[in-house]
């Protein structure tokens, strides 16, 4: 177990790690899921590379993890291509409806964005993105890497502790939609662990992408029913909002940290905001401070970057703030002066997610995370095609002016982001994601610290205990970091939970001499294969 047993941060890490790592000098697959991970290391065996692989893996997890993501979520991804030594992004966001404003909205009383429900779905850009990234670098054949996550959903798979903790606790909302109560359910009740969850119909959807590749999803009779099902429902989006649907392609943001470079997602993503608090972290001298000091830092940072977040994240197609200005010197410099002092007014949430890292035979790399954002997303499936739907539209705001101003079209601001991480060489150090929703910037940040600032294995780092700030003066921290009675003492209100606790699920890659080593938390229920 990983604890906090003294006063300086550096020494006060047990470092014995529970779940063990793999390791491999040709590749590595990493995800959320045992059989998810198992179809992209199969397909790097059949000589695929990591676009194949990734195919492969996010169509298992859309199939073993609904309550984390799906074929109605999102997907984002950076890729490192080792031959060309670059780094490339995709924004794999939906948008909103075209009909649907913060205008319309606004007239029919409302204040905020509803969380579940028609009005919070987006259009899902995960088949999308999936179809570009395979179109531009795959290597096998598109249809054959659909099959493992087809016959999944048709033989069915073993629901985990985690999925049946997750239906049981959303059982009241699932148990509202007629297609949430056919899968999830059986003679009336939620589905338990080791109960079998099949998805026929999911699985004609899967067969149908397979067979038409991007079209089978967003120009097909699978996008009629979707949207027919949601107008039922109240959402004004038209088959034409799938169909038009195109993520892009574009550039990594990054920031220099002691001797690595960052690399993340830009926005819409909330990947600005891991740079802002690790930029903001760089100016402390983190190995000479106290567990409970650092945890404090770390508090008042999440709070100034959660202001950040909520002032100025939003699509970068209507907002005139670019990147290199929020993580500009400058800037930087007027934000820890307010360190002393940060917004406490504000509030974080979380959200289910999952992410992936892939390393192929060549070296080259993908980091990757899908969503439906929070627990079964939307809380709505379209019955004769077993698509879940995300509620991403929540994240807009009503409010006129504002940034992140619901509009038709437009993509809300993002929770989901993902670190590629170089050496001074400029190559490939590690791979990292979790879960997490808003608190996702601050567990990159803690495990991060661990990783670079205190020479721990990314294992350990990623399993070392966690801080997250919840919102005003109130911290939920693990057992095992931080007294709380300190903390108390230095104006915190600590909520302790056992370790581990919930505090995100990450997965990572690290490259240790001429070898990769896989990380999965131990926190869910994620395994790491080597090739």
């Amino acid at each position: 177990m990983v604890v906090a047993v003294g006063e300086g941060v550096a020494k006060s890490v047990v470092r014995a790690m529970l779940k063990m790592p793999a390791w491999s000098v040709k590749g590595m697959v990493v995800s959320e899921h045992p059989l998810a991970t198992l179809a992209g290391w199969q397909t790097l065996r059949q000589g695929g590379n990591f676009a194949d692989a990734a195919v492969a893996v996010s169509a298992a997890l859309a199939v073993v993890t609904p309550h984390l993501c799906g074929l109605g979520g999102d997907f984002f991804g950076l890729v490192w291509l080792a031959k060309e030594r670059i780094a490339l992004a995709f924004n794999g966001s939906g948008r909103a409806p075209k009909n649907l404003s913060a205008t319309d909205l606004r007239r029919r009383g409302l204040k905020t964005m509803p969380t579940y429900g028609a009005l919070s779905v987006t259009v899902p850009g995960l088949v999308d993105a999936l179809w570009q990234l395979h179109q531009r670098f795959g290597r096998l054949r598109w249809a054959p890497l659909w099959q493992f996550a087809i016959a999944i959903a048709e033989e069915g798979f073993v629901v985990s502790p985690k999925l049946a903790h997750a239906i049981a606790t959303n059982a009241d909302r699932l148990a509202h939609d007629e297609g949430c109560r056919a899968v999830f359910f059986r003679n009336g009740k939620p589905l338990t662990a080791g109960q079998r969850l099949c998805q026929p119909a999911l699985a004609q959807a899967l067969q149908r992408i397979a067979a038409e590749g991007r079209d089978g999803f967003y120009a097909s009779e699978t996008a009629q029913k979707l949207a027919t099902h949601l107008q039922r429902l109240g959402s004004p989006i038209t088959p034409d909002d799938f169909a038009t649907h195109c993520g892009e392609w574009t550039k990594p943001i990054s920031l220099r940290y002691r001797h690595a470079t960052l690399m993340e997602l830009p926005p819409n993503s909330l990947g600005i905001a891991t740079l802002q608090t690790m930029a903001l972290l760089q100016s402390l001298p983190v190995s000479q401070v106290s567990a409970v000091e650092l945890t404090a830092h770390v508090a008042a940072i999440a709070a100034l970057v959660a202001e950040e977040r909520d002032a100025y994240l939003a699509d970068p197609n209507f907002v005139p703030y670019p990147p290199e200005r929020l993580l500009s010197p400058e800037h930087l410099e007027g934000l820890r002066h307010r360190l002393s002092q940060p917004p406490l007014r504000l509030a974080s949430s979380d959200g289910d997610t999952t992410n992936f890292v892939i390393v192929d035979a060549d070296g080259n790399a993908l980091s990757a995370i899908q969503s439906l954002f929070h627990a079964f997303g939307s809380g709505i499936l379209e019955p004769q095609t077993g698509v879940l739907f995300q509620n991403r539209g929540a994240n807009f705001v009503l409010t006129e002016g504002h940034p992140n101003e619901l509009r038709g079209g437009k993509r809300p601001r993002h929770t989901l982001s993902a670190l590629l991480i170089l050496d001074e060489q400029g190559e490939v150090q590690g791979l990292l994601g979790t879960s997490g929703g808003d608190f996702r910037p601050t567990i990159h940040a803690w495990i991060l610290l661990r990783w670079l600032d205190f020479g721990m294995p990314l294992q350990a780092a990623i399993e070392a205990p966690r801080a997250l700030w919840l919102g005003g003066r109130t911290l939920l921290v693990e057992q095992g970091l931080a007294d709380p009675t300190e903390l108390f003492s230095l104006g915190w209100q600590p909520q302790l939970v056992p370790y581990p606790g919930g505090t995100g699920v990450a997965h990572g890659i690290e490259r240790v001499g001429e070898s990769w080593c896989g990380c999965a938390d131990l926190r869910g229920d994620g395994v790491a294969l080597p090739l």
